[in-house]
């Protein structure tokens, strides 16, 4: 990576969760913390696409708190993501898709992770849901080369969201509007020393899926970081136990994260824009907005 490039900071928050009394104090605080972005997340893309009003609130909100949407994260589900199993829903999925990149480009954000998608009750079928993803993109690729804005595919835990899934979808394409969501906490997931416990996310599902012995691919043996290192162009840190998908802040000290190991290689991405702090708040995980801004600032230090 040039080392003169200036690696932004964003922030995930659940802001469609809050009061609207207390939406722009919410927004003040991150900037209060020291921030100076945050993320376009899925519930924004639903009230923008239901009303476009909503775009003007959400654009005089962000001058008011000095801050701007850097990143995006496309709204996802079962037929909501890029393998949408249903002929008749396809192309509603890619129509929606086609709608957030263009919201994107209205935010002026560069780069909106859009899930590959899971085997679900629809289809387990790797090869189909595959074929599905190289399907949409074939259809996206050009609308997000128009709204400047990269479609970052993520790394997950099931058997079709894998680094070498990931890579032969770019392998394919082979277009500088498709690019790597880095998820460390899903990589944390996707480790061979995770538990080997029932509830163990990575495990069961290659399990409910054909796979019995879990993946051929960990993420350590398989070094993902380094095998999607040059097409990262976003990432989503937070932490977990290797059990669930905890989205604990990074610095919380249950997490299992090696930080000093994993920020440099991170940081040495050849196409990263930012560090994304994706962990989530709730009465379960609780924690402050200064909190949330403070933790990823550390592990960034790190690098």
């Amino acid at each position: 990576m040039d080392s003169t490039k200036k690696i932004k900071l964003t922030y995930f928050w659940p802001f469609g969760n809050i009061p609207e009394r207390y939406l722009c104090s919410t927004l003040r605080q991150f900037a209060e913390a020291g921030a100076d972005g945050v993320v376009l997340s899925p519930e924004e893309f639903r009230s923008m696409m239901a009303s476009p009003g909503e775009i003007l609130r959400w654009r005089t909100m962000l001058a008011e708190a000095g801050l701007v949407f850097r990143d995006a994260h496309a709204p996802y589900g079962p037929l909501q993501d890029l393998c949408c199993p249903l002929p008749d829903l396809f192309p509603h999925m890619v129509r929606m898709h086609e709608h957030c990149l263009h919201l994107c480009e209205e935010f002026g954000v560069e780069s909106c992770t859009i899930h590959v998608g899971r085997p679900t009750e629809f289809c387990r079928d790797s090869t189909i849901l595959h074929e599905n993803l190289l399907r949409a993109l074939e259809k996206l690729l050009p609308v997000a080369e128009e709204c400047r804005c990269v479609i970052c595919i993520e790394n997950i835990w099931d058997p079709n969201n894998t680094a070498g899934m990931l890579l032969d979808a770019i392998d394919r394409f082979k277009s500088p509007w498709l690019g790597v969501c880095w998820d460390s906490g899903h990589a944390q997931l996707s480790r061979s020393d995770t538990p080997d416990v029932p509830d163990q996310c990575c495990r069961a599902s290659f399990r409910n899926n054909g796979f019995p012995d879990g993946p051929d691919e960990w993420s350590d043996t398989g070094d993902y970081l380094r095998r999607l290192l040059p097409h990262v162009v976003t990432c989503h840190l937070h932490s977990n136990d290797r059990v669930r998908d905890r989205h604990w802040l990074p610095t919380d000290p249950r997490g299992l994260t090696d930080w000093k190991a994993e920020m440099p290689l991170l940081l040495s991405a050849p196409r990263l824009k930012q560090l994304q702090n994706e962990a989530s708040v709730s009465a379960q995980n609780p924690f402050t907005v200064a909190e949330h801004v403070r933790s990823l600032q550390a592990v960034a230090a790190l690098g």
